[in-house]
C-alpha cells in the first residue's frame, strides 16, 4: 500500500468515524425527545402582529397556507376599533370590546387617576388598574388548568391578582427561535405542570409593514421568516407526536394600509394647541384633551379646516358600528384620518421633508375596522377544527368563547358570540 493511499484510507476512516459520531449524537437527541402520550385538550394561541388577511395570497407563506388548507381559515377576521395592537390583542384575550376592557388605545390618559399609559412604559404596562375584564389565562387557571405565555399584552400584569403560571416580560430582542423552543419546552413538562393554553407573539411582520408598506419585499421577507418559525413549531410538535393533537389558533390583531407622508394632514396648524392640556399625536388616532372650557373652541376650529379625508369626533359621537366611545379614557376630542393618510404636526412633516421621506411608502393601522386593509387573520388547525374549510368572517371578539369551548371551561362575561364562530369546529 503506498503512503498516499494509506493516508487517504486513514483520513477516510477518520471522516467516517466523525460522521458516525455526528449521526449518533443526532439520533440520541431525537430518541431523547419523549413523545407526549397524556396530552389534555390544549390550545396554542399564536399572534402574528400586522398579518393582513390577504398576505396568504400576496406573500405565499408555505407552512401557514398548508395549515390553513388542512384546517380552517376564515375569509377574514374583523378586529375591534381602533385597530391597534394592545386593544386588539386584549380583545382576543378577553372577548370584550375596548370600550369594555379599558385598553382603548396604545396610548391613554386616565383623567380620574391622572395617569398616562404607553405601551413602552414598563410601569404602566404592569399596572393592573389599566386592564379590565377577565383574560383567557385567568379563566383557564380559575378552573384548575395552567396557562403559559411567551408574550401577549396583559400577561406580564397581575390582572385580578393573577398571571399565567409561566410568562415572560416583553423583550423585542428575544429571538423568535427562543420563543418557539421555550413554548415547546413547556409542553415537555409533566402533565400536572403542563399548560393547556399557551400564547406566543411575533412582531416582525408588523415592523416590516410599518417600515416599508404591506406590499413591499421587506414585508414579504418578514412573512416568510415567521412562516419558518411556524414550521419550526410544527416540527417540534411532530417530534413529540402531538402535531395533530394540539389545537392551533393563528391570529393577527389587525391589517396594514400604505401611506406617504406627503399626503399627511398637518393638524397643529388648524387650532391653538395651547388650548389643550395634552395631545397624543398618533397618526391614525390623534387624541386631544382640552383645557377646561376650551373643548368647543378646539372642536369648531378643527371642524372648519379639516379636509374631507379626516373626521373629528367627540367621545360619544363615534359611529355606532365601532362599538366605541363610552369609556372615559377616550379623549374628549379625537381626530382620525381615512385610509391612506395620517395626522401629523408641521415639525414632523418638515423633518420628513429634510430627510427625503415624504414619498417613501410606509404602513399604518388604526383605521376603520370595516376596511379591507384592516382585516385580520384566523387559522385553526387540530382535532377540534374542521379540515379543508373556509369559514365566513367573524369578529376577533369571538375567539375567547371559542377557546373556552375547546378547553371545556366556562367563559367569563364577554361580548363575543359563539354562533358566529361555531362553524369552524367539527
Amino acid at each position: 500500500m503506498n503512503q498516499q493511499y494509506k493516508r487517504y484510507s486513514q483520513n477516510s476512516v477518520t471522516i467516517n468515524i466523525a460522521l458516525f459520531s455526528i449521526l449518533l449524537v443526532l439520533s440520541l437527541a431525537v430518541s431523547a425527545q419523549r413523545e407526549i402520550d397524556d396530552l389534555k385538550p390544549t390550545v396554542l394561541l399564536i399572534s402574528i402582529d400586522g398579518f393582513r388577511a390577504d398576505y396568504f395570497e400576496i406573500h405565499k407563506p408555505f407552512t401557514l397556507n398548508e395549515l390553513a388548507r388542512n384546517g380552517v381559515r376564515a375569509k377574514w377576521m374583523k378586529p375591534p376599533y381602533p385597530t391597534k395592537t394592545f386593544p386588539a390583542h386584549y380583545t382576543i384575550a378577553t372577548g370584550l370590546y375596548p370600550d369594555n376592557h379599558g385598553m382603548v388605545e396604545n396610548n391613554m390618559f386616565d383623567v380620574e387617576r391622572n395617569a398616562v399609559f404607553g405601551l413602552s412604559d414598563r410601569n404602566a404596562v404592569q399596572d393592573p388598574l389599566w386592564w379590565g375584564g377577565e383574560p383567557i389565562w385567568n379563566t383557564v387557571q380559575k378552573q384548575g388548568q395552567i396557562a403559559a405565555s411567551f408574550f401577549w399584552p396583559g400577561t406580564e400584569t397581575a390582572i385580578g391578582g393573577m398571571q399565567p403560571k409561566y410568562w415572560k416580560q416583553y423583550d423585542g430582542n428575544v429571538s423568535n427561535t427562543e420563543r418557539v423552543d421555550t413554548l415547546l419546552s413547556w409542553l415537555d413538562l409533566p402533565q400536572a405542570e403542563r399548560p393547556t393554553i399557551l400564547t406566543i407573539y411575533f412582531s416582525d411582520v408588523d415592523d416590516a409593514g410599518h417600515g416599508f408598506g404591506p406590499d413591499s419585499p421587506e414585508t414579504k421577507a418578514a412573512v416568510i421568516a415567521i412562516d419558518q418559525m411556524i414550521k419550526r413549531l410544527m416540527d417540534g410538535l411532530s417530534l413529540r407526536g402531538i402535531a395533530d393533537k394540539v389545537n392551533i389558533i393563528i391570529t393577527s390583531d389587525h391589517g396594514m394600509a400604505p401611506y406617504r407622508m406627503r399626503d399627511a394632514i398637518v393638524l397643529d396648524e388648524m387650532f391653538d394647541t395651547n388650548d389643550a392640556e395634552r395631545i397624543f399625536w398618533v397618526g391614525e388616532f390623534t387624541q386631544i384633551f382640552p383645557k377646561p372650557g376650551r373643548e368647543d373652541v378646539i372642536y369648531r376650529a378643527i371642524k372648519a379646516k379639516l379636509p374631507k379625508n379626516a373626521f373629528i369626533y367627540r367621545r360619544h359621537e363615534f359611529p355606532r358600528r365601532f362599538k366605541f366611545g363610552k369609556n372615559k379614557r377616550i379623549a374628549p376630542l379625537v381626530v382620525i384620518p381615512t385610509e391612506g393618510t395620517v395626522i401629523t404636526t408641521r415639525q414632523r412633516f418638515e423633518r420628513a421633508e429634510r430627510e427625503g421621506r415624504l414619498d417613501a411608502v410606509r404602513g399604518a393601522h388604526g383605521y376603520d375596522n370595516d376596511l379591507v386593509s384592516m382585516r385580520a387573520t384566523f387559522v385553526g388547525h387540530g382535532p377540534r377544527f374542521k379540515r379543508n374549510f373556509i369559514s365566513e368572517p367573524f369578529e376577533s371578539v369571538d375567539v375567547y368563547e371559542l377557546i373556552c369551548r375547546i378547553l371545556e371551561i366556562r367563559p367569563s362575561k364577554n361580548d363575543g358570540k359563539f354562533k358566529r364562530i361555531r362553524s369552524v369546529l367539527r
